[in-house]
């Protein structure tokens, strides 16, 4: 697990980095501090970040999105003396929101759940495809289609761009029940946290892919995604 710390003030970055290095090197996490965000680079590399919303040069929020964009499973967290930003969590799905007086008290607690939460997003299935088991990543699945018996799986960040294999696409929706994915329509299962906007009809996915939605129970699916997005968004940790 590679583990990014950010804050513009090395007082904060140190005190940071002092409570996270104990619990990092116990598991034996790579922890990345910089008080100069603007020098990261390749941030899909990062499974965990801890940033601060205040910073002088990349803003932290700025810097969650390109997270995001890099990382889309990426679990973040944001530490900061003002609460004010914190609504602005919510488009970036932060996992927590800490307040820099409360880091003592909160922040062991809150990196334990927040590498539950990553252990979560990682979860992977097991498919026999074309005679041989391949295991999927859940986060490299943008989606599933179904024809008749037949399902591919359209991925990213994989070395192939689908995996075809038997199954009914009833029973995989029950499988990965709680595991972030919707049946939008008879022959689509999507997994939301890919899902960049929800509208009557369709439904568009990272990459421009756009699926068909039920009609019929468009307003149940709706509020079924928003439900999980409102479960998996940032929530706020006062001192």
């Amino acid at each position: 697990m590679n583990l990014l710390v950010c804050d513009d003030d090395r007082q904060d970055l140190d005190r940071i980095t002092a409570l996270l290095a104990g619990p990092c090197q116990g598991m034996g996490a790579n922890l990345v501090a910089t008080s100069r965000p603007e020098e990261l680079e390749d941030l899909s590399r990062f499974d965990l970040a801890f940033l601060d919303i205040d910073m002088k040069e990349i803003n932290g929020l700025t810097l969650a999105r390109r997270l995001r964009a890099a990382r889309p499973d990426a679990v973040i967290v944001f530490i900061t003396n003002f609460v004010q930003y914190a609504p602005e969590g919510y488009e970036v799905q932060a996992f927590r929101y800490l307040l820099k007086p409360a880091l003592e008290e909160k922040l062991p607690a809150c990196f334990a759940l927040a590498v539950e939460e990553l252990r979560r997003r990682r979860r992977s299935i097991i498919v026999r495809s074309e005679g041989e088991a391949v295991e999927l990543q859940l986060r490299d699945i943008l989606y599933f289609e179904s024809d008749q018996r037949m399902v591919t799986a359209h991925l990213l960040r994989n070395q192939r761009t689908t995996c075809r294999f038997y199954f009914s696409l009833t029973e995989l929706a029950r499988q990965l029940e709680g595991a972030g994915f919707l049946r939008v329509q008879r022959s689509y299962l999507v997994h939301m946290v890919y899902i960049q906007r929800f509208q009557y009809g369709t439904v568009e996915l990272r990459g421009g892919v756009r699926l068909p939605v039920s009609t019929k129970y468009y307003a149940e699916l709706k509020q079924n995604y928003l439900k999980w997005k409102g479960q998996t968004s940032w929530k706020l940790s006062w001192p």
